[in-house]
């Protein structure tokens, strides 16, 4: 039942943004209903089979461009497991933006109906102050840490000093910026350059749906508050999903602009020409959380799985642009980057997850002018 209540709650604020999309014109409250149907499906398909979130060892929710790699790694180690009569069980959800069966896990109430390990990304469900309040203070989970940690992070203080949190990896959000379409205009470098009037009309934001690049709005408010927040906003043109940035990015097409907020993945995949430059912010690209949470209690037994995420990461080859916590794979990333990290003192201070999404809705009723 709480599965179908939660069900129909996704269902009723996603046909309120349908609705809100009405006045943008027919054809995307079609594709808007069209992604429903197959969200619908989907979970459907994937919950018909699925297993009670008690008896999962693994759930994991991974970034769509290195999902199916992760996937075959974990399966391999699974297998292991299998062959010395350990029985693993793991989920991984499908689709990039699909309702699915696991959704509520967060609103469980006691750590035993838990997973043995959750990950997930962004500051989603596990980042909600019901579940923090519940499980993380209570010190359920352990963080884990590899032999060599990326300077990176240790210069960015991403290690969580309660020692619940393990951030293995980041969505880094930089700039893919097109000189031709910029004309006079500078090159920005850092995040505050976009606050600039002179920017209006000239940036794409990153989002789809209901969702924004969490980490940009968090720290663009951390630093510069809600009128920050406000300024970026009113220079942005559009929002669009990250792959469709990396298509136009560069090209005449009438939907581009001069600067794209992008994932470091989607702006090396663009089909850049001498007139297309990827630029990493001086101050640090606003990152997104890949994370895990692991129970004390199974860290001895999950052992392997554990390690796959805090050194095995780092072993995919996209994974570097990823920056996995391992530190072994950082092929492409400028020597002299920067993580812009909002801070576990800024999370201890703030209800991250509702923040985000008050922000959202700040941010985008600014980008439509509305006060």
């Amino acid at each position: 039942m709480v599965f179908f209540k939660d069900f129909l709650r996704r269902i009723g604020r996603f046909l309120d943004a349908g609705w809100s999309a009405l006045d943008l014109g027919g054809e995307r409250v079609t594709v808007r209903l069209q992604n429903l149907i197959r969200s619908i499906t989907e979970m459907a398909e994937e919950k018909e089979g699925a297993p009670s979130p008690a008896k999962l060892d693994l759930l994991l929710y991974a970034p769509c461009p290195v999902k199916l790699v992760m996937k075959d790694e974990i399966e391999r180690i699974v297998s292991r497991y299998s062959q010395r009569n350990v029985e693993v069980t793991v989920q991984v959800p499908m689709g990039c933006t699909s309702v699915d069966p696991f959704d509520p896990v967060y609103r469980l109430k006691d750590a035993g109906e838990l997973p043995a390990i959750i990950a997930s990304i962004g500051f989603g469900d596990f980042w909600k102050k019901e579940f923090v309040d519940r499980f993380v203070r209570s010190k359920v989970f352990e963080s884990v840490l590899p032999e060599r940690v990326n300077p990176m992070f240790e210069k960015a203080a991403m290690i969580d000093p309660r020692g619940c949190y393990t951030i293995y990896g980041v969505t880094p959000y930089i700039f893919l910026v097109d000189k031709r379409r910029l004309g006079a205009l500078p090159v920005p470098r850092a995040w505050e350059d976009l606050l600039d009037s002179k920017y209006r009309g000239e940036i794409i934001m990153c989002g789809d749906g209901d969702d924004m690049a969490d980490a940009v709005v968090l720290n663009i408010y951390k630093d510069r508050g809600s009128e920050g927040l406000k300024q970026l906003a009113g220079n942005v043109k559009s929002i669009m999903h990250s792959s469709q940035m990396a298509k136009i990015a560069g090209t005449e097409d009438p939907e581009g602009a001069a600067v794209f907020i992008i994932p470091c993945f989607f702006a090396q995949s663009a089909r850049v020409g001498g007139h297309v430059q990827v630029v990493w912010p001086e101050d640090g690209a606003a990152a997104s959380p890949l994370y895990f949470l692991a129970k004390k209690s199974e860290r001895e037994r999950l052992s392997e799985l554990i390690a796959f995420f805090t050194d095995g990461f780092s072993t995919i080859d996209s994974a570097s642009w990823f920056l996995p916590l391992g530190g072994e794979n950082l092929s492409g990333i400028p020597p002299e980057a920067k993580i812009k990290w909002i801070g576990w003192n800024f999370i201890e201070e703030n209800d991250v997850n509702r923040l985000r999404d008050e922000l959202n809705l700040t941010f985008r009723a600014a980008q439509k002018g509305l006060p």
